[in-house]
């Protein structure tokens, strides 16, 4: 061998050396753990406990968000809506976006969107016989609306918008004019211009959500006859966009925007402003984000609590081997080595505990993940209630990877911590004290 080759050799021999004494290093630590077997599964028992009930946990409230959202979106708000920049704030029958159906359609090619319902909407007075009741004239394209939202599924009588003159009006509208099926309603209200806008309808639906305030003022129309009434041409107020998957709105909506900034240079329509669920329905959001505050606390007090008894666990093995720690001093082994197989016998407990609490959270939560689970649970006056605060039928848990990483990473640094707490009362020993202590 040269001489340029030999430090490298050297070099290739302490690494195999310092390798083989990290793997002794680790079975040494390992075995010492199941010194005390029942102390080592209360520990590894412990953190499987807190793992699994955080993770699941974790998973059943992001698939309750997910549920709430597209319940909540699902009655016809939608995931994103584009709207005239002024019309969110001052819903006025003048801020209106000029070539709608050139705009949905573009919209609606956009890799993630699944549909694209057109509206245009008026406050009218409407009247049948001598009752006459304020509403919202929702005009939509029955095609659509029916494909991508839930407020079409509420039918209690009759059809979904089948002609062209059709209206479908709430339960508490319909009582209020004391109409039924068939009857004739006529809406008036004003055009941009500030002419006479007029639709005579006939009742062909009625629909229930369970939701007053939508029962008495809501009827929906065709879009076209709303259009030609209210002399918008080709124009709408709202593109509802609907994405295929309600966790996954955030990243849809660069391309979404990219998609109307095109159609915007393109001057069709002139203006336009994209908006989120988060942003029409804040409510939702700050429902989700006061859920979410108020069960971390409670995950947290959990994690501290059994990163305590990790603590007492590792108390426990200090004092029991302080002998041993002083005979490994005296031969010559480093303290900062010794704190360091306390942390490996920490890392190893820890991970016998994630293997066992994540391994309990897929197997639970991943079949409910497909079949579900009911949330009225077969409680009287539950469905009733699920109804009046949008809550789903069934809840299907979402397992992702933030799940199932979150408890398992923060346990690990609790773990290390707790080992090293008492770990480093190993730096203060002297080898003759640590020797006579359990003499």
């Amino acid at each position: 061998m040269t001489e340029a080759a030999l430090p490298g050799a050297l070099a290739g021999r302490a690494s195999r050396r310092s390798g083989g004494a990290r793997g002794l290093f680790v079975r040494v630590a390992w075995r010492n753990l199941w010194r005390r077997r029942l102390r080592t599964w209360l520990s590894a028992g412990g953190l499987a406990f807190a793992i699994f009930l955080v993770s699941a946990t974790v998973s059943l409230q992001g698939g309750s968000y997910r549920g709430w959202v597209d319940t909540a979106t699902g009655l016809a708000t939608g995931h994103f809506q584009v709207q005239h920049p002024d019309y969110f704030d001052d819903p006025a029958v003048r801020h209106v976006l000029a070539g709608g159906s050139a705009l949905a359609r573009q919209l609606g090619a956009v890799d993630g969107v699944v549909g694209v319902a057109p509206r245009a909407e008026a406050f009218v007075l409407v009247a049948a016989g001598e009752r006459t009741f304020g509403a919202l004239a929702l005009g939509v394209d029955a095609r659509s609306e029916a494909a991508m939202f839930d407020l079409p599924q509420r039918l209690v009588a009759g059809e979904f918008l089948p002609r062209e003159d059709s209206a479908f009006v709430g339960t508490a509208l319909a009582a209020n004019l004391g109409i039924g099926l068939g009857a004739e309603i006529a809406g008036l209200g004003s055009t941009a211009e500030g002419g006479v806008a007029a639709l005579v309808l006939t009742v062909d639906g009625i629909f229930e959500t369970g939701q007053a305030e939508l029962d008495r003022s809501m009827m929906l129309a065709p879009l076209a006859a709303v259009q030609a009434a209210f002399e918008l041409g080709d124009g709408v107020h709202r593109l509802a966009v609907n994405a295929a998957d309600a966790s996954r709105v955030d990243g849809l909506q660069p391309a979404l925007a990219a998609a109307l900034a095109a159609a915007l240079a393109a001057a069709r329509p002139a203006e336009a402003r994209l908006l989120s669920w988060r942003e029409l329905l804040p409510e939702i959001e700050q429902g989700i984000r006061l859920d979410r505050i108020s069960a971390q606390m409670i995950y947290w007090l959990l994690m501290v609590v059994v990163t305590m008894s990790v603590v007492n666990a590792f108390v426990m093995t200090v004092f029991e081997r302080t002998r041993e720690f002083g005979m490994l001093l005296a031969v010559g082994m480093r303290p900062n080595a010794i704190v360091g197989m306390l942390l490996v016998e920490a890392s190893c407990v820890w991970a016998l505990g994630a293997a066992l609490g994540l391994a309990l959270a897929l197997a639970v939560m991943l079949p409910l993940g497909v079949v579900g689970m009911p949330t009225t649970m077969g409680v009287e006056g539950m469905d009733e209630m699920a109804t009046r605060l949008m809550m789903p039928d069934r809840l299907y848990p979402l397992v992702s990877l933030g799940a199932m990483t979150m408890a398992p990473l923060v346990m690990l640094a609790g773990t290390l911590l707790a080992a090293l707490i008492p770990a480093l009362r190993v730096r203060r020993m002297r080898p003759v004290d640590a020797l006579r202590e359990e003499e």
